[in-house]
């Protein structure tokens, strides 16, 4: 499989509010449809150091325990590393990948404005269970028809 993207989900919990950062898209794949921050893995870097750049670059926020939580694949030929982690500190900048904003948890795994396959594995990024894969299988125009979780053989920190 080849995997040469990363997406990080950055949660920010208040007294108030448990809130996901969100990315309103004005470019493909995903257009206009809201998703993690993230992008393509860039040579010779880590997924880690990918993520960790897409962060800073997409959003300019401090963020803290950066967590690998595992792969999400399509159709057995693609993928991308995802990552969780917490707000930290930082004023957001503005982002040429689209429109930044903090979303309700349970507004983004419910809302059909958000990427199809997010609703399935969002518990899993902030659980504290091992990183799995999720593995999506979609149909020609875009459908989900299949969606199962495998284990990630020799699961290490990436």
């Amino acid at each position: 499989m080849n995997i040469k993207y990363t997406i990080c989900f950055i949660r920010k919990k208040t007294p108030s509010a448990d809130e996901i950062l969100m990315l309103y898209r004005y470019k493909e794949p995903n257009i206009y449809k809201w998703n993690g921050v993230g992008g393509k893995l860039e040579k010779a870097e880590t997924p880690l150091e990918s993520c960790l750049r897409e962060v800073d670059e997409e959003t300019g926020l401090k963020v803290k325990n950066m967590n690998y939580r595992g792969i999400v694949s399509w159709n057995n030929e693609g993928g991308m590393y995802v990552f969780s982690a917490e707000y930290d500190e930082g004023e957001m900048v503005d982002c040429d990948e689209g429109v930044l904003n903090w979303k309700d948890i349970e507004w983004v795994k419910s809302s059909k404005e958000v990427v199809s396959n997010i609703s399935y594995f969002l518990d899993a990024i902030f659980s504290k269970d091992q990183p799995v894969e999720h593995a999506f299988t979609y149909n020609q125009v875009g459908d989900i028809i299949e969606y199962e979780t495998k284990v990630i053989e020799n699961c290490v920190l990436v």
